[in-house]
């Protein structure tokens, strides 16, 4: 019951400050991608509903809700093949001794702080990417106009995906293992004795742990959407500048609301930091929505084919 009244109380606190920003911004805040905290150094003026804020404040969340979706998607396109193939070849081209070995490695990337993987991503990732990668890709799928460029940094939508797949990785590929280890000593002989290839007999298994492994997919967008420091470190911190092509600088809800914590306590009408708690709000709540799919459907125990 705590975690549950901890859980309510922190919803409840979200939603009481963000009421100034709901009625203030209305569905701006959805539509709209200018961020303006206003001229915080005035008198703050009346507003919608009667509620005060800076002259010229206006919050709009649609860059940092199209960053989080579109580092969260890029993100989850890389993990699950990579997911998919990394659990056929453990658990059915290598030593089980070795399957689980690789299998406990690949856990402990899980307690690698977030702000090591954002190091890494600046250090090592964005100049592999502005050096290498970026100039191939400007080269080769220059006449789509997402590539077109030119990229003038590493830091961006790429490397903040990437290192956001590395992040949610040892989630989807632990829960998609088990799973399949959970099936496999039950169907793998039948298979098999079909004339099943060893792959073709771990792709039939992972056809019945399709719940599982939807479940892992929600259970790694949770991660991914409520992923800050790593992310804050290497997309780029765009404000007020919708991206043009996949080398633009972006940002997402959980970055942005580290990056503008610090400025909205300026502001002495206080919609800035109610505008935040809103933005936050509705992060909450998407995240808890994916975590508890995700638990849901990772959960259930596969028999017959089908999750009960």
């Amino acid at each position: 019951m705590i975690p549950v009244f901890f859980l309510v109380s922190i919803f409840i606190f979200l939603l009481y400050e963000s009421i100034p920003s709901i009625f203030y911004n209305g569905w701006n805040f959805f539509t709209s991608y200018r961020w303006n905290p206003g001229m915080t150094n005035q008198e703050p003026v009346p507003g919608p509903f009667g509620f005060r804020a800076s002259p010229g404040a206006s919050f709009g969340a649609l860059l940092f809700l199209f960053g989080t979706a579109a580092t969260s998607a890029l993100a989850l396109a890389i993990v699950v093949p990579v997911t998919l193939i990394t659990t056929i070849a453990l658990a059915m081209h290598t030593p089980r001794h070795m399957s689980r070995a690789v299998g406990a490695s690949m856990q402990l990337f899980a307690a690698i702080p977030s702000v090591v993987y954002g190091l890494w991503g600046i250090v090592f990732l964005e100049p592999l990417l502005l050096k290498y990668v970026f100039p191939w890709t400007e080269a080769t799928l220059g006449f789509i106009p997402w590539f077109r460029g030119p990229a003038t940094s590493g830091s961006g939508l790429v490397a903040s995906s990437l290192v956001l797949a590395l992040m949610v990785l040892p989630i989807t590929s632990t829960i998609v293992l088990d799973s399949f280890r959970s099936l496999q000593s039950r169907f793998q002989a039948p298979i098999l004795s079909l004339g099943a290839t060893r792959t073709e007999a771990g792709i039939a298994i992972l056809g019945f742990a399709r719940r599982q492994v939807v479940g892992a997919v929600f259970l790694g967008l949770g991660r991914a959407l409520g992923e800050t420091m790593a992310v804050l470190m290497t997309c780029g911190g765009a404000i007020n500048m919708m991206p043009v092509d996949i080398y633009s600088p972006i940002n997402t809800m959980a970055a942005a609301l580290a990056a503008l914590l610090d400025s909205a306590f300026i502001d002495a009408s206080g919609m800035a930091l109610s505008a935040l708690a809103e933005l936050g709000l509705f992060l909450m709540i998407i995240s808890l929505a994916s975590s508890a799919a995700g638990r849901a459907l990772a959960g259930r125990i596969v028999l017959r084919g089908e999750a009960r």
